[in-house]
């Protein structure tokens, strides 16, 4: 089979390879594993290979040192020859019984060198036996050669010697020299043939070891792209599913983990892409969402913010046309004594449009209004020129409008309105908008319900204002009255008790001290609430001037000490030195330290009272300590208010009105200034007046 021009390019071959190893139903350390064992078996057999070279190397060795051996034998034996003739024939010529047998013996020593040979040359078998022959032939003309000597017979020694010895001789020297060479030959040849061995096991070697790299690398390339090839088309699809392309596929002709990844990944993509639609439908769900929650919210903060009717109606139904996505909005509010619709806000309408609907009635009996009224259910009319409309839907269908969805405005008792919004292009309004018009319409009811309230509250409040002021003249008045026949009954009281109309009997005496005390104290009540009434009416106003601040303490001091002195309490004033005038109503400032150290002196029955007075931060700062029984926390805030002391047992055994720290706090306040109190139950009182040193002007009451 031959490949095509396509296939027979390297590039095309690789990428078959790499396919095709990708292809395999295989895992990826299966494939590893395969490869790594065919490059381990690459090694294994060119490891083999190596030694096989090496076995070869050594049997050439071996052959080499043989011939070697040989070589040297030979040498050996051509040299010997040589010494044997030589020898032989110096004996024969000089014809010595002893050089005869010197040369016999090492002509026998000779062949005992002949016999070794034929162990070390074996393949020299022939030759070796020639040169045999030619030994024993030269052997048996020498010892002929000497017998003749020997017998006298030297003529027939030198022709023997002449005929025998010396061509045999030359035969045997001849014979050593052809050993010689012939091994010497085959040396040569060896050695050839040695380095013919050597490049052929270089070039198996060099060819095994290459071919082992090729296809270590080549199996390495193949392997890895077929993993890298999948793993970057994967990285490529993850990369576009980050950057939001869900609708790719990465195609991979793995079977491995690499191809089940890619089927995961393409699942995954897949359902991404889905979850990202569903999380875009979501999302534009909730802006819309967040959008009718704004507008819901600016409604609110509308309603919450203004209660004009009007300018709410009118946020809402311009929120509503926006978020309904329709082109026009009106809201009706129900009167229910004339049983009908009265338009009161629009958005979106021409100035002759709300004319034109302001004019015209509608009644509970109208087509569209009236049936959503009555059901209390929103009602949508598609297209009103679809039917005979009603003369108000004739109005908005003459002014170019189709779709009319009415939302009535209801409570669970009563009708309270309408809310309509219209749009020109005919069609059902979508649930979504019907039900956020549900809720623009209890928008709309709350504000109504609301704006109606104020009213009412505004004009009770006005009503309230009109009755305190009254209550307040009322009074004054009646302070003035009372105060009037009260002195004068305090007069009579006095003179009864200092005798000038005689002396009264004791009995007499206490009751009308008694009367003129109880008198007193009405005196101080009617004073009080004169003074509450003029700050309620505005009518208290402070006679400014300057005062220094010693004096009002000494004031102060000397109205209480009688009574201090009285009950055994240790009364004393402290005031810093070099203290400024002070600009104020020294009169008032003087009635609130009265009220503040009577107070301290009445509710102390032993210990001390201290009146201090100093400087602090650009104020005057009074306070009035006692060892008094203490206020409870819980009522230190509510004894500043008008009729309110401590308790009810207090006020018995005490006396009191309840007015006098409310009277003292309005004042010190109309200075520009603060009181507070600071006690512990059981431990005493410590109240404080901070006022500003000067008061430029009246504080209103």
């Amino acid at each position: 089979m031959t490949l095509s021009a396509s296939w027979t390019k390297p590039g095309n071959v690789t990428s078959w390879l790499v396919g095709w190893v990708a292809r395999l139903p295989a895992r990826v350390q299966t494939k590893l594993l395969i490869a790594f064992l065919s490059i381990v078996g690459l090694l294994i057999i060119l490891g083999a290979v190596g030694l096989q070279v090496l076995s070869g190397v050594n049997d050439r060795t071996t052959e080499l040192i043989k011939l070697q051996r040989r070589i040297a034998a030979y040498r050996q034996v051509q040299h010997d020859a040589t010494n044997q003739l030589y020898s032989i024939s110096t004996a024969l010529l000089l014809q010595d019984d002893r050089m005869l047998d010197a040369a016999l013996r090492q002509l026998s020593q000779f062949g005992y060198d002949l016999d070794r040979m034929e162990f070390v040359a074996v393949s020299e078998v022939e030759v070796l036996s020639q040169v045999r022959l030619e030994y024993d032939r030269l052997t048996a003309g020498v010892t002929h050669v000497a017998e003749l000597i020997r017998a006298g017979r030297t003529e027939e020694a030198r022709k023997g010697q002449r005929d025998e010895v010396v061509p045999s001789a030359d035969r045997l020297e001849r014979l050593t020299n052809q050993l010689v060479n012939k091994a010497e030959a085959d040396m040569v040849a060896a050695i050839e043939a040695t380095e013919g061995a050597f490049r052929t096991s270089r070039l198996i070697v060099v060819s095994f070891a290459v071919g082992s790299i090729l296809l270590a690398l080549g199996l390495g390339y193949i392997i890895s792209w077929s993993l890298i090839e999948p793993v970057k088309k994967i990285e490529t699809r993850l990369r576009q599913i980050a950057a939001g392309d869900f609708a790719q596929q990465v195609t991979v002709a793995n079977r491995d983990e690499l191809g089940v990844l890619a089927g995961n990944v393409n699942q995954t993509s897949k359902q991404l892409g889905r979850l990202y639609q569903e999380v875009q439908a979501r999302t534009a769900e909730l802006a819309r969402s967040v959008g009718e929650l704004e507008a819901l919210g600016e409604v609110s903060q509308a309603v919450n913010s203004t209660l004009d009717l009007d300018t709410v109606l009118k946020t809402i139904v311009a929120k509503a046309v926006k978020l309904s996505g329709t082109d026009a909005g009106t809201i009706y509010v129900f009167s229910s004594t004339r049983q009908q619709f009265r338009l009161r806000a629009a958005y979106g309408m021409s100035d002759e449009l709300i004319a034109a609907l302001s004019s015209q009635p509608i009644e509970l009996n109208d087509a569209g209004m009236g049936d959503a009224a009555r059901c209390r259910a929103p009602v949508q009319v598609p297209d009103l020129g679809e039917g005979i409309p009603s003369p108000s839907q004739k109005i908005i269908l003459d002014a170019g409008y189709h779709g009319v969805l009415v939302v009535p405005l209801l409570r669970p008792d009563k009708i309270v309105g309408a809310l309509l919004v219209k749009r020109r292009e005919p069609g059902e309004f979508d649930g979504q908008v019907v039900h956020l018009m549900e809720t623009f319409a209890a928008q709309s009811v709350v504000a109504v319900q609301n704006a109606k309230l104020f009213g009412e509250i505004e004009e009770k409040g006005r009503e309230l204002e009109a009755a305190s002021r009254h209550k307040s003249q009322f009074l004054a008045n009646m302070s003035h009255e009372l105060r009037t026949p009260l002195n004068s009954v305090l007069g009579f009281t006095e003179l009864l008790v200092d005798g000038i109309y005689g002396e009264l009997p004791e009995k007499a005496k206490a009751t009308v001290s008694r009367v003129q005390a109880n008198g007193r104290h009405l005196l101080g009540l009617i004073n009080d609430v004169l003074d509450l009434s003029k700050i309620e009416a505005g009518q208290l106003t402070l006679a400014l001037d300057d005062y220094p601040v010693g004096q009002i303490v000494r004031s102060a001091v000397s109205a209480v000490e009688p009574l201090a002195r009285s009950k055994g309490l240790s009364l004393t004033a402290t005031v810093a030195e070099n203290l400024p005038l002070g600009r104020g109503d020294e009169r008032r400032l003087t009635q609130v330290l009265l009220n503040l150290a009577g107070n301290a002196v009445k509710f102390t029955e032993t210990g001390a009272v201290d009146i201090l007075a100093h400087v602090v931060d650009g104020h005057f700062e009074i306070a009035v300590r006692d060892t008094g029984p203490g206020i409870a926390p819980e009522d230190q805030m509510l004894i500043f208010d008008e009729f309110q002391q401590v308790d009810s047992s207090s006020t018995r055994q005490k006396g009191g009105t309840g007015l006098g720290l409310a009277i003292s706090k309005r004042i010190v306040e109309m200075h520009g200034g603060t009181i507070s109190v600071e006690s512990v139950p059981g431990s005493g009182s410590t109240f404080r007046m901070r006022i500003p040193i000067r008061v430029e002007e009246v504080k209103a009451a």
